[in-house]
């Protein structure tokens, strides 16, 4: 659509003597951009129109003669047409967009379009999220938390090629690396290529968490009876190592075996060196939340409570200011 931006711009600034330089200083643009303006060959950037109307003294709609139709416009090829939106011209096209709702709640083409500006902002940040967790893997291959953010980015975008090309390469440059190799395990199981998964197993050092894994694929293939036996003869094997407890806890709580996920958790707790990681009390918090054990859940966050307090010296804030919510809310 023809905006002639330019020729209104050019007859505001002649109107009050200002030169083309110094409207561009004003505006921290070059006189060339300025020139380019008023000759209608491009248009001001979207986040200088509200600074034009206000150097002016105008409104922007009277400034630049648009009507509601030429933003959307604008907005939506800076959606499309953008990589990058930057950071001004985001916030300009949400005021915008969200002004334009609080007007008209019917207007579903702006809320389309301010759902897809936010699709737009998360997707680019998700792509450089993704690439950063790459980058930090390829010098650091077992940062447990890098591969976990990476898996939940590609999941997100529904990359799972994606994930696993880049697992397969990392361990091709770190085939000892157990970190690297359950990560591919489970990306494969996840996926679905139960075969790549076992071969995986097959050529690397036995450890006790395949046979969690070995469950995983039974219970892929609706063997629950079988996957439940294999967790049961791991869990027994492995009866004082704290974070195979919770790994089989749970799975059993996945697949609502509640009695056994709850006493592989508090196991996995009562084995844990000190000082105890948190999360086995935590899900039985919320377990016992969840099936109506109201008074065994406000235990656990009482536990919770005195846990902070022993193990880690911390006796106040927002971890303790939670339990006691919780428990607030379970007595009522």
């Amino acid at each position: 659509m023809e905006l002639k931006l330019g020729t209104i711009i050019k007859k505001l600034r002649t109107e009050r003597g200002i030169t083309q330089e110094e409207l561009a200083n004003k505006m921290g643009v070059s006189y060339q951009a300025v020139s380019k303006w008023e000759t209608n060959t491009t248009t001001p950037d979207i986040a200088i129109l509200p600074q034009l109307a206000l150097f002016f003294g105008v409104s922007m709609d009277a400034l630049f003669s648009m009507n509601q139709d030429d933003y959307i416009e604008r907005i939506s090829k800076m959606i499309r047409d953008e990589y990058s939106i930057t950071p001004e011209n985001f916030v300009w096209a949400e005021r915008y967009l969200k002004g334009l709702l609080s007007e008209e709640k019917q207007n579903n083409t702006a809320r389309t379009l301010l759902v897809e500006l936010y699709e737009h902002r998360e997707n680019r940040d998700s792509l450089a999220g993704g690439r950063l967790c790459e980058e930090g893997l390829l010098i650091e291959p077992s940062n447990i938390a890098l591969i976990g953010k990476l898996t939940r980015i590609r999941e997100k975008r529904n990359e799972a090629d994606r994930l696993i090309k880049f697992l397969e390469t990392l361990y091709s440059k770190n085939i000892q690396n157990i970190v690297v190799i359950d990560a591919l395990i489970s990306a494969y199981i996840k996926y679905g290529k139960y075969d790549n998964a076992t071969n995986l197993m097959n050529s690397s050092k036995k450890r006790a968490i395949f046979d969690v894994y070995k469950g995983d694929i039974e219970l892929a293939f609706g063997n629950k009876g079988s996957a439940k036996s294999i967790w049961a003869s791991a869990a027994l094997a492995n009866y004082n190592d704290s974070n195979l407890l919770f790994e089989i806890a749970e799975r059993c709580n996945k697949i609502n075996d509640t009695g056994t996920a709850l006493k592989l958790y508090q196991q996995s707790y009562e084995v844990a060196p000190s000082p105890k990681e948190m999360d086995p009390l935590y899900a039985q918090a919320f377990l016992y939340t969840n099936i109506g054990m109201k008074e065994k859940a406000i235990q656990m966050w009482e536990n919770i409570i005195k846990a902070l307090s022993d193990d880690y010296d911390i006796k106040d804030g927002e971890c303790v200011d939670w339990a006691k919510r919780e428990i607030e809310k379970l007595k009522q």
